[in-house]
């Protein structure tokens, strides 16, 4: 088995190479943005943007890289911000890697193809027309049920539209999308939300195949004393990007029933679309700009408690990162919470749209005695250390002995 990897950008892509690369099974991965020399990546390890550029101990001629597909949204970004107009070249990002990769397939000695949602579409069919085994994965939930429940929330509240994305494509590129995971043998979703969706989107079930992603576990600080356990004062956080996707309004709505002395909200994370909806909701939390994972993993234990009321998630890697640093998540089961979290043990998973349940959850929390809250916060850790890296790489390894065992692996014989 030789494994041609496929993403156009980033996500958790570099971390399937690396245990694909420590099982030997590794052909080639490629990808639009990665800094391949050993050296370059001892120089930028620091750096904010570059140090997310490549995921250590990968490096090397194993990895193509391709900077020039992503360039275009580079500078998108830089002029016009996280818009429409950016997003359409991440778009056409995926289109033209997919292009690129799929005239790349008849060249290798590999038999397996495993690409990403979104920009493996043109690979899949190539693939398999040269008798390579298929695989797609999803980054996040599929997207008939992102239109039918992102479109909901968009009525529901048209001020938060503009930060609702997942939602609004190109004809041909939502096309992609939904015949993505159909070309494929096999798909792998990263929760059971996800999992559902395929279902409901008429994919058959014994074509799915359930991987949690992991998190950079050991570098999380976890602090099991912390000040914030004796204190009558209850932080909370909100940690990614300030959207209705991840059902900002409803924890807004939620924090106007509690004192500023009993209840502080910090949400870190950049704006989605335009910030006039967050202005009537200023004097309920205190924001924090976007920081580097690093900062992040030491921030998290300055708090007590992680609420992510998400609309739709495809995993939701915050959720394992803040209870790896002993926080209870308060979150709904559009994500990986119900995989995770065991209600009023280690969080507790909430139904979407509801501001009266995440109050009531922040009560709970609230009204607990400082010894009920450490043992809240043990229990978030030892269910977080189930979801390393280190766990997903044997789960891959599980999948692959699986394909083998299960599958008519019958692919071409060019190794």
């Amino acid at each position: 088995m030789k494994i041609l990897l496929s993403h156009s950008g980033k996500q958790h892509s570099y971390q399937v190479a690396k245990a694909l690369n420590d099982l030997d099974v590794l052909e080639k991965f490629y990808t639009s943005s990665y800094i391949k020399s050993p050296f370059l990546q001892g120089k930028l390890k620091n750096h904010t943007f570059f140090n997310r550029r490549f995921e250590e101990g990968l490096y090397g001629d194993i990895i193509n890289s391709n900077w020039r597909f992503e360039i275009p949204e580079f500078i998108s970004k830089k002029i016009y911000g996280n818009t429409w107009e950016t997003q359409l070249k991440v778009y056409q990002r995926d289109i033209k890697f997919d292009s690129f990769v799929s005239k790349e397939i008849k060249k290798l000695k590999a038999n397996f193809f495993w690409g990403f949602q979104g920009s493996c579409y043109q690979s899949l069919k190539t693939a398999n027309e040269n008798n390579y085994y298929t695989v797609c994965e999803l980054a996040t939930a599929h997207v008939v049920a992102a239109k039918k429940i992102l479109g909901e929330e968009k009525k529901l509240h048209k001020e938060w539209s503009s930060s609702i994305d997942n939602l609004k494509f190109p004809s041909s590129y939502e096309k992609r999308l939904e015949e993505e995971p159909i070309h494929a043998k096999k798909i792998i979703a990263a929760s059971q939300f996800t999992h559902q969706t395929l279902v409901e989107s008429g994919i058959p079930e014994n074509k799915i195949y359930t991987i949690p992603l992991g998190a950079n576990i050991h570098y999380i600080k976890y602090q099991e004393n912390k000040t914030t356990i004796q204190s009558n004062k209850l932080k909370l956080l909100y940690c990614g990007v300030i959207s209705q996707r991840k059902g900002i309004k409803y924890l807004l709505e939620a924090m106007k029933s509690f004192n500023k002395k009993d209840v502080e909200l910090h949400i870190i994370g950049r704006m989605q679309g335009t910030s006039d909806p967050l202005k009537p909701y200023k004097d309920l939390f205190i924001w924090h700009p976007p920081m580097s994972q690093q900062e992040l993993f030491q921030k998290y234990c300055e708090f007590d408690a992680l609420v992510l009321p998400t609309i739709f998630e495809g995993f939701g890697l915050v959720i394992v990162e803040a209870m790896a640093a002993g926080l209870p998540v308060i979150t709904t089961p559009h994500s990986i919470g119900p995989d995770i979290i065991i209600n009023d043990k280690n969080g507790y998973i909430i139904p979407i749209r509801n501001v009266k349940a995440i109050q009531n959850s922040i009560q709970k929390i609230l009204n607990k005695t400082p010894i009920e809250k450490l043992a809240m916060n043990q229990e978030a850790r030892k269910a977080a250390l189930n979801y390393s890296w280190e766990n997903y790489a044997k789960n891959l390894s599980v999948f692959l002995t699986h394909i083998k065992k299960n599958s008519s692996f019958h692919v071409n014989q060019k190794t």
